[in-house]
Protein backbone atom coordinates (compact mmCIF):
# COMPACT_ATOMS: atom_id res chain seq x y z
CA UNK A 1 0.00 0.00 0.00
CA UNK A 2 0.82 3.42 -0.61
CA UNK A 3 0.13 5.44 2.54
CA UNK A 4 0.51 9.19 3.52
CA UNK A 5 0.41 10.11 6.82
CA UNK A 6 -0.22 14.15 7.82
CA UNK A 7 1.20 15.53 10.96
CA UNK A 8 1.95 18.90 11.80
CA UNK A 9 5.21 17.92 13.77
CA UNK A 10 7.68 15.10 13.70
CA UNK A 11 10.26 14.07 16.25
CA UNK A 12 13.21 16.28 14.19
CA UNK A 13 15.96 16.57 17.03
CA UNK A 14 15.14 17.86 19.36
CA UNK A 15 11.67 17.72 19.08
CA UNK A 16 9.88 15.03 21.77
CA UNK A 17 6.40 14.85 21.62
CA UNK A 18 3.64 11.93 22.14
CA UNK A 19 1.59 12.43 18.73
CA UNK A 20 5.00 12.70 16.96
CA UNK A 21 6.22 9.60 18.88
CA UNK A 22 3.40 7.35 17.76
CA UNK A 23 3.05 8.90 14.10
CA UNK A 24 7.23 7.88 13.99
CA UNK A 25 6.91 4.21 15.09
CA UNK A 26 3.74 3.63 13.32
CA UNK A 27 5.35 5.00 10.00
CA UNK A 28 8.34 3.19 10.65
CA UNK A 29 6.93 -0.29 11.36
CA UNK A 30 4.65 -0.06 8.15
CA UNK A 31 7.45 1.02 6.42
CA UNK A 32 9.34 -2.38 7.61
CA UNK A 33 6.34 -4.60 6.61
CA UNK A 34 6.82 -3.14 2.63
CA UNK A 35 4.44 -0.58 2.27
CA UNK A 36 5.77 2.85 1.12
CA UNK A 37 4.81 5.39 3.52
CA UNK A 38 5.51 9.38 3.41
CA UNK A 39 5.12 11.76 5.85
CA UNK A 40 4.03 14.88 5.48
CA UNK A 41 4.83 17.59 8.15
CA UNK A 42 6.96 20.61 9.21
CA UNK A 43 10.33 21.27 10.32
CA UNK A 44 8.94 22.52 13.52
CA UNK A 45 9.88 21.22 16.99
CA UNK A 46 6.41 21.30 19.04
CA UNK A 47 7.07 22.05 21.89
CA UNK A 48 9.27 25.56 21.36
CA UNK A 49 7.43 26.30 18.04
CA UNK A 50 11.21 26.70 16.52
CA UNK A 51 12.40 25.32 13.16
CA UNK A 52 14.64 22.97 13.74
CA UNK A 53 15.65 21.09 10.16
CA UNK A 54 15.37 22.07 6.13
CA UNK A 55 12.20 22.49 4.45
CA UNK A 56 12.20 19.57 1.56
CA UNK A 57 11.82 16.37 0.88
CA UNK A 58 14.55 13.69 2.73
CA UNK A 59 14.14 9.31 3.56
CA UNK A 60 14.53 8.87 6.80
CA UNK A 61 13.95 5.60 8.37
CA UNK A 62 13.01 4.07 5.31
CA UNK A 63 10.23 6.90 5.59
CA UNK A 64 9.77 9.49 2.64
CA UNK A 65 9.79 12.80 4.76
CA UNK A 66 8.02 15.61 3.02
CA UNK A 67 8.44 19.20 4.91
CA UNK A 68 6.34 21.55 4.37
CA UNK A 69 6.30 25.49 5.39
CA UNK A 70 3.66 26.15 8.09
CA UNK A 71 1.05 29.28 7.39
CA UNK A 72 1.44 32.23 9.90
CA UNK A 73 -1.85 31.54 11.64
CA UNK A 74 -1.23 29.53 14.63
CA UNK A 75 -4.27 27.73 16.40
CA UNK A 76 -2.86 26.65 19.80
CA UNK A 77 -0.43 23.97 18.41
CA UNK A 78 -2.90 23.80 14.77
CA UNK A 79 -1.18 24.61 11.57
CA UNK A 80 -2.03 24.80 7.70
CA UNK A 81 0.19 23.10 5.91
CA UNK A 82 1.05 25.47 2.75
CA UNK A 83 1.65 22.95 -0.57
CA UNK A 84 -0.64 19.80 1.26
CA UNK A 85 -2.83 19.79 -1.71
CA UNK A 86 0.24 19.40 -4.19
CA UNK A 87 2.14 17.20 -2.16
CA UNK A 88 -1.07 14.59 -2.18
CA UNK A 89 -1.12 14.84 -5.20
CA UNK A 90 2.17 14.04 -6.12
CA UNK A 91 2.23 11.18 -3.63
CA UNK A 92 -0.89 9.40 -4.86
CA UNK A 93 -1.73 7.37 -1.83
CA UNK A 94 -4.51 4.86 -1.38
CA UNK A 95 -4.65 5.91 2.28
CA UNK A 96 -4.30 9.28 4.24
CA UNK A 97 -3.89 8.83 7.72
CA UNK A 98 -4.60 12.35 9.38
CA UNK A 99 -3.72 13.16 12.73
CA UNK A 100 -4.95 15.65 15.01
CA UNK A 101 -7.91 17.48 15.15
CA UNK A 102 -5.92 20.21 12.83
CA UNK A 103 -7.12 22.37 9.89
CA UNK A 104 -5.37 19.62 7.25
CA UNK A 105 -8.39 17.07 8.48
CA UNK A 106 -11.40 19.57 6.92
CA UNK A 107 -9.02 20.62 3.73
CA UNK A 108 -8.22 16.44 3.19
CA UNK A 109 -11.79 15.36 3.79
CA UNK A 110 -12.34 17.99 1.27
CA UNK A 111 -10.04 16.83 -1.33
CA UNK A 112 -10.81 13.15 -1.08
CA UNK A 113 -13.04 12.60 -4.07
CA UNK A 114 -10.91 15.00 -6.21
CA UNK A 115 -7.51 13.25 -5.81
CA UNK A 116 -9.06 9.99 -4.97
CA UNK A 117 -7.97 8.15 -1.92
CA UNK A 118 -9.38 7.02 1.27
CA UNK A 119 -9.33 8.78 4.30
CA UNK A 120 -8.39 7.63 8.38
CA UNK A 121 -8.24 10.44 11.11
CA UNK A 122 -6.65 9.74 14.42
CA UNK A 123 -8.02 12.82 16.88
CA UNK A 124 -5.52 11.91 19.98
CA UNK A 125 -8.75 12.76 21.93
CA UNK A 126 -8.48 16.71 21.67
CA UNK A 127 -10.96 17.89 24.06
CA UNK A 128 -8.41 16.05 27.34
CA UNK A 129 -5.49 18.67 26.37
CA UNK A 130 -6.94 21.95 25.71
CA UNK A 131 -3.43 23.93 26.79
CA UNK A 132 -4.62 27.53 25.18
CA UNK A 133 -7.83 30.27 25.07
CA UNK A 134 -8.22 29.95 21.64
CA UNK A 135 -8.12 25.92 21.36
CA UNK A 136 -10.96 26.33 23.84
CA UNK A 137 -12.92 28.96 21.77
CA UNK A 138 -12.39 27.25 18.90
CA UNK A 139 -13.56 23.53 20.21
CA UNK A 140 -17.17 23.81 19.51
CA UNK A 141 -16.53 24.97 16.00
CA UNK A 142 -14.45 22.58 15.32
CA UNK A 143 -16.68 20.12 16.54
CA UNK A 144 -19.19 20.87 14.43
CA UNK A 145 -17.20 21.03 11.06
CA UNK A 146 -15.99 16.99 12.21
CA UNK A 147 -20.22 16.55 11.64
CA UNK A 148 -19.69 17.99 8.38
CA UNK A 149 -17.40 16.08 7.35
CA UNK A 150 -17.96 12.84 9.22
CA UNK A 151 -19.10 11.20 6.02
CA UNK A 152 -15.70 11.71 4.36
CA UNK A 153 -13.78 10.14 6.98
CA UNK A 154 -13.34 6.35 6.14
CA UNK A 155 -12.67 5.39 9.82
CA UNK A 156 -11.60 7.37 13.01
CA UNK A 157 -8.65 5.76 14.61
CA UNK A 158 -9.14 6.06 18.77
CA UNK A 159 -6.61 5.21 20.93
CA UNK A 160 -9.23 4.37 24.05
CA UNK A 161 -12.75 3.76 25.12
CA UNK A 162 -12.53 7.19 26.92
CA UNK A 163 -11.79 8.78 23.10
CA UNK A 164 -14.85 6.14 21.78
CA UNK A 165 -17.50 7.32 23.68
CA UNK A 166 -16.67 11.15 23.25
CA UNK A 167 -16.65 10.79 19.62
CA UNK A 168 -19.85 8.63 19.47
CA UNK A 169 -21.35 11.44 21.73
CA UNK A 170 -20.42 13.96 19.01
CA UNK A 171 -22.75 12.18 16.69
CA UNK A 172 -20.04 10.15 15.23
CA UNK A 173 -21.84 6.78 14.19
CA UNK A 174 -19.96 4.15 16.51
CA UNK A 175 -19.42 1.65 13.70
CA UNK A 176 -16.92 4.37 12.02
CA UNK A 177 -14.98 4.17 14.98
CA UNK A 178 -12.12 1.94 15.51
CA UNK A 179 -9.91 0.92 18.52
CA UNK A 180 -6.55 0.73 18.27
CA UNK A 181 -4.44 1.08 21.09
CA UNK A 182 -1.76 3.69 20.83
CA UNK A 183 0.46 4.80 22.27
CA UNK A 184 2.53 1.57 21.96
CA UNK A 185 5.94 -0.05 22.88
CA UNK A 186 8.31 -2.13 21.24
CA UNK A 187 8.04 -6.24 21.96
CA UNK A 188 11.93 -6.49 23.07
CA UNK A 189 11.31 -4.20 25.30
CA UNK A 190 9.19 -6.31 27.44
CA UNK A 191 12.88 -8.39 27.60
CA UNK A 192 14.88 -5.40 28.50
CA UNK A 193 17.44 -6.09 30.60
CA UNK A 194 20.25 -3.36 30.20
CA UNK A 195 22.00 -1.85 33.09
CA UNK A 196 20.71 -1.83 36.24
CA UNK A 197 23.34 1.13 37.30
CA UNK A 198 20.97 3.06 39.67
CA UNK A 199 20.68 7.18 38.74
CA UNK A 200 17.73 7.89 41.86
CA UNK A 201 15.29 6.77 43.10
CA UNK A 202 12.50 9.09 41.09
CA UNK A 203 12.53 9.71 37.41
CA UNK A 204 10.10 11.53 35.26
CA UNK A 205 10.19 11.78 31.15
CA UNK A 206 8.48 13.92 28.90
CA UNK A 207 7.68 17.81 28.24
CA UNK A 208 8.49 20.09 30.63
CA UNK A 209 5.72 22.05 30.39
CA UNK A 210 2.94 23.46 33.09
CA UNK A 211 0.23 20.86 32.35
CA UNK A 212 2.51 17.84 33.40
CA UNK A 213 2.32 19.25 36.83
CA UNK A 214 6.36 19.51 37.61
CA UNK A 215 5.40 22.15 40.13
CA UNK A 216 3.04 19.91 41.84
CA UNK A 217 5.65 16.59 41.92
CA UNK A 218 8.51 19.40 43.51
CA UNK A 219 5.87 20.52 46.22
CA UNK A 220 5.15 16.94 46.82
CA UNK A 221 8.95 16.34 47.07
CA UNK A 222 9.13 18.62 49.43
CA UNK A 223 6.47 16.62 51.77
CA UNK A 224 8.44 13.60 50.74
CA UNK A 225 11.79 14.97 51.99
CA UNK A 226 10.66 15.84 55.93
CA UNK A 227 9.25 12.14 55.78
CA UNK A 228 12.21 9.97 54.11
CA UNK A 229 15.25 12.68 54.31
CA UNK A 230 17.61 11.80 51.24
CA UNK A 231 16.59 10.74 48.16
CA UNK A 232 17.26 11.65 44.39
CA UNK A 233 14.81 12.77 41.90
CA UNK A 234 15.80 13.32 37.90
CA UNK A 235 13.53 15.03 35.51
CA UNK A 236 14.68 15.01 31.77
CA UNK A 237 13.12 15.98 28.66
CA UNK A 238 12.56 19.06 26.59
CA UNK A 239 11.70 22.35 28.14
CA UNK A 240 9.82 25.41 27.93
CA UNK A 241 12.38 27.83 29.20
CA UNK A 242 10.00 30.13 30.94
CA UNK A 243 8.18 27.24 32.92
CA UNK A 244 11.76 25.53 33.41
CA UNK A 245 12.66 28.54 34.75
CA UNK A 246 9.88 29.00 37.87
CA UNK A 247 10.36 25.21 38.54
CA UNK A 248 14.54 26.04 39.43
CA UNK A 249 13.24 28.66 41.56
CA UNK A 250 10.74 26.23 43.50
CA UNK A 251 13.62 23.90 43.68
CA UNK A 252 15.75 26.97 45.52
CA UNK A 253 12.73 27.88 48.02
CA UNK A 254 11.99 24.35 48.97
CA UNK A 255 15.80 23.51 49.20
CA UNK A 256 15.63 20.50 47.39
CA UNK A 257 18.68 21.40 45.27
CA UNK A 258 20.37 18.40 46.60
CA UNK A 259 17.60 16.60 45.87
CA UNK A 260 16.28 17.10 42.28
CA UNK A 261 18.33 17.18 39.01
CA UNK A 262 16.79 18.17 35.36
CA UNK A 263 18.77 16.05 33.04
CA UNK A 264 18.13 17.68 29.94
CA UNK A 265 17.13 15.83 26.62
CA UNK A 266 17.89 12.02 27.27
CA UNK A 267 18.89 10.84 23.71
CA UNK A 268 16.71 8.29 22.25
CA UNK A 269 19.27 5.36 22.57
CA UNK A 270 19.77 5.69 26.27
CA UNK A 271 15.84 6.76 27.08
CA UNK A 272 15.07 2.93 28.54
CA UNK A 273 18.25 3.06 30.22
CA UNK A 274 17.56 6.00 31.98
CA UNK A 275 13.77 4.92 33.20
CA UNK A 276 14.91 1.84 34.37
CA UNK A 277 17.59 3.35 36.34
CA UNK A 278 15.43 4.29 39.14
CA UNK A 279 12.81 2.98 41.65
CA UNK A 280 10.08 4.78 39.99
CA UNK A 281 8.43 6.27 37.90
CA UNK A 282 5.99 9.56 38.66
CA UNK A 283 3.66 11.35 35.81
CA UNK A 284 2.31 14.29 37.70
CA UNK A 285 0.44 15.58 34.81
CA UNK A 286 -2.69 18.04 35.34
CA UNK A 287 -3.79 17.48 31.40
CA UNK A 288 -2.93 14.15 29.70
CA UNK A 289 -4.62 11.58 27.15
CA UNK A 290 -2.75 8.50 27.05
CA UNK A 291 0.95 8.79 28.18
CA UNK A 292 3.11 6.97 26.42
CA UNK A 293 5.91 6.96 29.01
CA UNK A 294 3.84 5.13 31.48
CA UNK A 295 3.79 2.06 29.02
CA UNK A 296 7.44 2.22 28.49
CA UNK A 297 8.12 2.25 32.07
CA UNK A 298 6.13 -0.43 33.41
CA UNK A 299 7.49 -2.67 30.28
CA UNK A 300 10.85 -1.98 31.83
CA UNK A 301 9.48 -3.29 35.18
CA UNK A 302 9.39 0.27 36.23
CA UNK A 303 6.42 0.68 38.96
CA UNK A 304 4.75 4.00 38.36
CA UNK A 305 3.07 6.52 39.45
CA UNK A 306 0.54 8.60 37.95
CA UNK A 307 -2.65 11.19 37.87
CA UNK A 308 -6.14 10.41 37.22
CA UNK A 309 -6.28 12.49 34.28
CA UNK A 310 -7.91 11.96 30.40
CA UNK A 311 -7.27 8.13 29.51
CA UNK A 312 -4.70 6.81 31.95
CA UNK A 313 -6.32 5.05 33.93
CA UNK A 314 -6.43 2.89 30.57
CA UNK A 315 -2.70 2.73 30.86
CA UNK A 316 -1.91 0.82 34.18
CA UNK A 317 -3.90 -0.94 36.58
CA UNK A 318 -3.97 1.01 39.98
CA UNK A 319 -3.16 -1.29 43.11
CA UNK A 320 -1.38 -3.85 40.75
CA UNK A 321 1.23 -1.91 38.35
CA UNK A 322 1.20 1.30 40.22
CA UNK A 323 -0.73 4.05 41.86
CA UNK A 324 -3.00 6.29 41.26
CA UNK A 325 -3.18 9.81 42.97
CA UNK A 326 -5.95 13.02 42.03
CA UNK A 327 -4.30 15.62 39.86
CA UNK A 328 -2.81 18.50 41.99
CA UNK A 329 -3.13 16.92 45.14
CA UNK A 330 0.49 17.31 46.73
CA UNK A 331 0.02 15.21 49.79
CA UNK A 332 -1.79 12.02 47.91
CA UNK A 333 1.47 12.27 45.37
CA UNK A 334 4.22 12.64 48.18
CA UNK A 335 2.25 10.03 50.17
CA UNK A 336 2.29 7.12 47.02
CA UNK A 337 6.07 8.46 46.37
CA UNK A 338 7.05 6.96 50.32
CA UNK A 339 5.33 4.18 50.27
CA UNK A 340 6.82 3.13 47.02
CA UNK A 341 10.22 4.42 48.00
CA UNK A 342 10.28 2.92 51.57
CA UNK A 343 8.31 -1.16 50.30
CA UNK A 344 10.34 -3.05 48.17
CA UNK A 345 8.17 -5.59 47.90
CA UNK A 346 5.17 -4.11 47.00
CA UNK A 347 7.91 -2.33 44.03
CA UNK A 348 8.63 -6.02 42.79
CA UNK A 349 5.26 -7.11 42.63
CA UNK A 350 3.94 -3.83 40.66
CA UNK A 351 7.10 -4.52 38.78
CA UNK A 352 6.25 -8.12 37.67
CA UNK A 353 2.49 -7.14 36.95
CA UNK A 354 3.56 -3.90 34.73
CA UNK A 355 5.40 -6.10 32.62
CA UNK A 356 3.01 -9.03 31.69
CA UNK A 357 0.40 -5.65 31.63
CA UNK A 358 2.58 -3.88 28.84
CA UNK A 359 2.52 -6.73 26.29
CA UNK A 360 -0.98 -5.71 25.66
CA UNK A 361 0.30 -2.46 23.80
CA UNK A 362 3.11 -4.14 22.08
CA UNK A 363 3.68 -1.84 18.57
CA UNK A 364 3.47 -4.65 15.73
CA UNK A 365 0.31 -5.94 17.82
CA UNK A 366 -1.38 -2.76 17.10
CA UNK A 367 0.23 -2.69 13.47
CA UNK A 368 -1.56 -5.20 12.54
CA UNK A 369 -4.84 -4.15 13.45
CA UNK A 370 -4.62 -1.05 11.67
CA UNK A 371 -3.46 -3.17 8.77
CA UNK A 372 -6.28 -4.78 8.63
CA UNK A 373 -8.21 -1.77 9.00
CA UNK A 374 -6.29 -0.02 5.78
CA UNK A 375 -7.12 -3.17 3.97
CA UNK A 376 -10.78 -3.92 4.97
CA UNK A 377 -11.86 -0.29 3.92
CA UNK A 378 -9.70 -0.31 0.39
CA UNK A 379 -11.54 -3.77 0.10
CA UNK A 380 -15.12 -2.45 0.67
CA UNK A 381 -16.56 -0.59 -2.10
Amino acid sequence: MKIAIVCSYYPWPPSVGGVETIVRNVSMELAKRGHEVHVVTTPFDVTTGRQVSDYGVEERDGIIVHKLKPGKVKIGYARLLKGLKEAIEKIKPEIVHEHNLHPHLFQLAGWKSEVGYRLFAELHHPAVELDFLIQRLMMPFAVAGLKCIGRAVDAFVVHTVLERRWLTSKGIPNNNVKLVRFPTIPSELTSYEESSTSLGDIAYLGRIVHRKGLHVLLNALSIVKHQLGEFKANIAGPQDPHYLESLKMLIKRLSLEDNVSFMGIVDEGKKYEFIKSHKIFVLPSLKEYTGGVLLEAQALGVPVIATRVGAVPEMMINGETGLLVKPGDELELAKAVEILIRDEELRKHFSLNAKEFAKNFVLERQVDKLEALYREVLNHK
